[in-house]
């Protein structure tokens, strides 16, 4: 079992495999098409073009339906490890599952292809099966009993998925009927940064406390990061969604610096955590969740100057890129953790003891991973270089060879869902 997430994930509370399954493959699903996306609109992002239909329905391709699709699916296995409680109810996370994935699909087309009544039936759809995820959400916490940091980063990351999805409705809404006027970049920024600090990044800044010194075999690193993290993320993302329309110090720099000054505590308490591992040698999985903390360093560092030096649309876009991939990054890395351990507890674990079986770390080829992981980072920091130079050739060779490490550890994921004994 080395290199899996450790013993809890098998804890008998575990939902049936097939509703992490059926995440992973979905979420996995739009990585793919997202990457293929990416190309597409590389030479859109080269320019500076952020408002086009096609990028904002590739940029939904990753974070609804990558991010947000594989945080569902990692938290219905996770629940039970954190906080001691499964998913209070796996059919309504299998109806949200049904919901949420096709509306994703249709509202992404409608966006893209500019369909407004295909864009809302989409919106509708997903939107419908996200609060069903956050009610059962809520009341999974409800009934914990253990109120430590994962629960409250939790409990924030499920309020303001929440915000994030009413400011969604209200763009889709808006592009039909335009009743948010000269308000819609008001509502399109805080919608961006609540989604990506307030929801995906409060989960991680939650989960990675716990997963992190797990996958490392990190001992003696202390949490007091991962808390300031959570705090500070939390009270960046309530200031934005109360404040946007305040003046300047409300709606702009404080929830900058807040914002800011929690990826600062996420990204300390990863470094103290691979400086504490008592496992010399990276994995692949977490070689590469290295690499994504490097690239959200980068984002910081691009969100100060596009803040201070560069207030271009170009500069902006090529934060939020480095924001999105970096997340994104992340995620793979992860999956290289989780889903071999899944596939190794339900196929291989039964036979423990009955004879010689295979190790989780045997399930896949980690040169084939070290590769992927290799091809998303320099894919990574080409399209970063293509859209700060404003060079098409750059950005869409960073885009092939970002879409190139994503097939590869799309072709590994699917290898293990059908590895048997």
């Amino acid at each position: 079992m080395s290199g899996g997430p450790g013993i809890g994930l098998a804890a008998a509370k575990a939902p049936p495999f097939r509703l992490p399954g059926e995440h992973f493959t979905a979420g996995m699903t739009f990585l793919v098409l997202g990457s293929i996306g990416l190309v597409l609109v590389a030479r859109d992002l080269a320019a500076g073009a952020f408002p086009l239909p096609a990028v904002l329905g590739v940029t939904h391709l990753f974070t609804l339906g990558w991010m947000t699709t594989s945080i569902m699916g990692a938290l219905y296995q996770f629940l039970p490890v954190a906080l001691g409680e499964p998913i209070k109810s796996v059919p309504a996370g299998h109806v949200a599952f049904a919901l949420y994935v096709p509306g994703v699909a249709v509202f992404v087309a409608g966006l893209i292809f500019e369909i407004s009544p295909l864009m809302l039936v989409g919106a509708a759809s997903l939107g419908t099966g996200l609060l069903v995820f956050i009610i059962n959400l809520a009341a999974t916490l409800l009934r914990a009993t253990a109120r430590d940091l994962t629960w409250w980063a939790l409990a924030g990351a499920d309020l303001f998925l929440l915000v994030t999805l009413v400011l969604g409705l209200a763009l889709a809404g808006n592009r039909q009927w335009g009743f948010l006027g000269v308000e819609r970049p008001v509502a399109l920024r805080t919608h961006l940064h609540v989604a990506l600090f307030g929801w995906v990044l409060l989960v991680i800044a939650g989960v990675a406390h716990r997963l992190l010194p797990m996958f490392l075999l990190s001992h003696g690193a202390g949490d007091r990061f991962a808390r300031a993290a959570v705090g500070l993320l939390a009270a960046g993302a309530a200031t934005l969604t109360v404040g946007h329309h305040g003046p300047a110090i409300v709606s702009r720099w404080l929830p900058t610096l807040l914002f800011g000054g929690g990826l600062v505590a996420l990204l300390l308490q990863a470094r103290a955590f691979y400086r504490h591992r008592h496992r010399p040698a990276l994995d692949p999985g977490m070689r590469s969740a290295a690499f994504a903390l490097g690239v959200l360093a980068a984002a910081l560092v691009l969100a100060a100057v596009a803040l201070l030096i560069d207030p271009s649309p170009r500069a902006s876009l090529a934060y939020v890129l480095a924001l999105v991939l970096g997340i994104s990054l992340f995620v793979a890395a992860l999956y290289y953790k989780i889903v071999p351990f899944l596939v190794w507890y339900h196929r291989f674990g039964p036979l423990a003891g009955k004879g010689k079986i295979s190790r989780v770390s045997d399930l896949y080829s980690a040169r084939l991973a070290g590769a992927a992981g290799a091809l998303l980072l320099l894919g990574v920091a080409l399209l970063l270089v293509g859209v700060v130079a404003a060079q098409a050739g750059i950005a869409r060779t960073g885009a092939l060879l970002w879409t190139s490490g994503v097939m590869v550890e799309a072709a590994q994921m699917l290898a293990l869902a059908r590895r048997t004994p």
